[in-house]
């Protein structure tokens, strides 16, 4: 009876103890050590700098409101109809801005290259629009090479007028000829970027 109560007394207190040392303690320094860790991170979280939401317009731009400059070109009759858009609306900017064109040709070909737009911009940009009742459609370029007249001052301020044209322009190059028989010559080369069925 002496022997059970001994064991019964060792039980009491003895499993307590041991809860405390197998499960409780670790358990507690584990904790602690999380909240050192959070402690340790929210210092440094607020060293960052604060944070500015987007305002109304930046969004607006990031909405991407230059889609609306891209014209959906289906066929060859559409094709031609940019061609002489594009070519008027260049003309008429370069005109506003006191730039002579000395002439104009059209390379209508596609542009393999991209240049400003990142790379797959025909799979993630019209989404929406390429949903609607019609084909898939894909970015595709031409190019539209100005020849400009005057200083090579001239050849800057074209290069100015260019976010004026309502049609979406990218400028890709410039260039300078000149020959022995030939006076030098200055040139602009802008991509011309359209919307065109998908293949």
């Amino acid at each position: 009876m002496k022997g059970e109560r001994m064991l019964m007394a060792l039980l009491l207190a003895g499993v307590p103890a041991v809860i405390v040392g197998a499960v409780i303690l670790p358990s507690a320094r584990r904790t602690a050590a999380l909240g050192r860790r959070l402690d340790a991170a929210h210092a440094t979280a607020q060293d960052a700098r604060p944070f500015t939401p987007l305002g109304r317009e930046e969004r607006a731009v990031l909405a991407g409101p230059w889609r609306s400059r891209i014209a959906w070109v289906p066929d060859d009759a559409a094709r031609l109809a940019q061609v002489d858009r594009v070519v008027t609306q260049v003309h008429a900017a370069f005109a506003a801005k006191g730039v002579r064109v000395a002439g104009m040709k059209v390379a209508t070909d596609p542009v393999r290259a991209d240049f400003t737009l990142p790379s797959r911009a025909d799979r993630a940009a019209f989404p929406a629009e390429a949903a609607q009742d019609g084909p898939e459609r894909r970015v595709d370029g031409w190019v539209l090479d100005v020849e400009v007249a005057g200083p090579t001052g001239d050849l800057f301020k074209a290069l100015a007028a260019v976010a004026d044209v309502d049609s979406l322009l990218e400028p890709v190059g410039l260039t300078w000829e000149a020959g022995p028989d030939r006076p030098a010559t200055q040139h602009l080369h802008l991509r011309v970027l359209q919307l065109r069925p998908g293949s």
